[in-house]
């Protein structure tokens, strides 16, 4: 049974950032928006151990602790996601 199809309007934005990751994936801009919606109904699960570490780091950000890292750096992060510029983000400074 074939899928009804949808138009959906997005701004010119964040239609270009549909395309380009469906292009860097190899797959079509609806294949993409149906991972981005199972993903955004999968919960998270987070054990204590993780909370009580993500709990440090906020403590460490706000208190303006040495080990964290400014915002631009973390945001030009965020852009290689996805992209085949994309590595793990430095451990330590």
């Amino acid at each position: 049974m074939a899928s009804k199809r949808h138009l959906i309007e997005v701004d010119e934005t964040t239609a270009t950032r549909l395309r380009e990751r469906a292009d860097a994936q190899g797959i079509s801009v609806a294949e993409v928006v149906a991972g981005l919606t199972a993903l955004a109904d999968t919960p998270v699960e987070i054990s204590p151990e993780e909370l009580a570490a993500l709990d440090r780091q906020v403590a460490a950000i706000r208190s303006g602790e040495e080990a964290t890292y400014p915002h631009d750096e973390v945001e030009r992060w965020l852009a290689t996601w996805g992209t085949p510029d994309y590595k793990p983000f430095p451990r330590s400074r």
